[in-house]
């Protein structure tokens, strides 16, 4: 039995399926896999759950695999401590985790066996371990899990049609001239001391005003109104092209992921949910990146 640990926003969803969905066909004989979603049974954060809502994904969860009493009690341990993984050793399984990050110890905090490998490297082979139970804790942000099966998985997360009026003009607006995302992560990453300098973003829009004089530049966040007050520090004003995409938030903010997906080229954050748009833009003819 192989199972994938399923957190975080959106973004973080999607990586997370698409190593089980890498998995699954580099393993074709194995038995598929199962999504360790309990994370979202006992967190209220982003939008909960939305890999079948945004893409329509009927993901093999873990949950839709017990009857409901024996599922509540597995919530019931992990709202006291116990991770699922912890869960299924209790019960005398042979269970062992790989893991990406030393966040398990946070999100799923295990006694048993860890392998613990380093993050966002490809290792297809660590899919292939034996066992009776092998519980997977990772983000998996690496292009390789994605462009190895890239014709399969970009049909399996084709993004819905864009129906409203103001969307619809973002997009035909985004498609019609040379078009570039720009993406300034906000939020919790303001809190945790992870967004990024005012410095970046000039420096970078010194080069692309340079290089793309007749570019427009549309601005995705998830503080619109931070980044309007703060435009001349990150140099959004060198260009006299700017559109700053207002109106995507809580259940609609996928749609900002759908849009950057349509420009030309993009000045990346340090967001998974940046580094997923470009990773399913068909059109992308360039990208900057902040440092790693």
């Amino acid at each position: 039995m192989k199972i994938q640990y399923l957190n975080g926003g959106l973004a973080n969803q999607v990586f997370q399926y698409i190593f089980v969905r890498f998995a699954e066909l580099y393993n074709p004989s194995e038995e598929p896999w199962l999504i360790d979603d309990s994370f979202f049974f006992v967190n209220n954060v982003h939008n909960g759950y939305e890999l079948e809502k945004v893409f329509n994904i009927q993901a093999n969860l873990l949950s839709r695999n017990f009857d409901s009493d024996v599922w509540n009690e597995f919530i019931k341990n992990k709202k006291e401590g116990s991770s699922i993984a912890q869960s299924f050793k209790n019960l005398g399984f042979d269970v062992q985790m790989v893991a990406e990050t030393t966040n398990y110890k946070e999100h799923n905090p295990f006694d048993g066996k860890i392998f613990q490998i380093s993050a966002n490297e490809f290792h297809p082979e660590i899919t292939k371990l034996p066992g009776e139970v092998i519980y997977y804790h990772g983000y998996w942000i690496n292009t390789k899990w994605f462009r190895t099966y890239r014709n399969i998985l970009e049909r399996e997360l084709a993004m819905p049609d864009i129906t409203d009026e103001k969307n619809k003009a973002y997009a035909s607006h985004i498609l019609s001239t040379l078009s570039i995302g720009v993406h300034i992560r906000r939020g919790d990453y303001v809190d945790i001391g992870w967004a990024l300098s005012d410095t970046y973003y000039l420096q970078s829009m010194r080069t692309l005003t340079k290089n793309y004089p007749g570019a427009t530049f549309f601005v995705f966040s998830d503080d619109i109104s931070w980044c309007r007050s703060n435009s001349d520090s990150m140099g959004l004003t060198l260009s006299p092209n700017i559109v700053f995409i207002e109106g995507n938030t809580q259940d609609s903010s996928y749609i900002d992921l759908e849009l950057m997906s349509m420009c030309d080229g993009m000045l990346m954050s340090n967001s998974a949910f940046c580094y997923l748009a470009a990773l399913l833009n068909k059109r992308l003819k360039f990208c900057m990146e902040p440092p790693r």
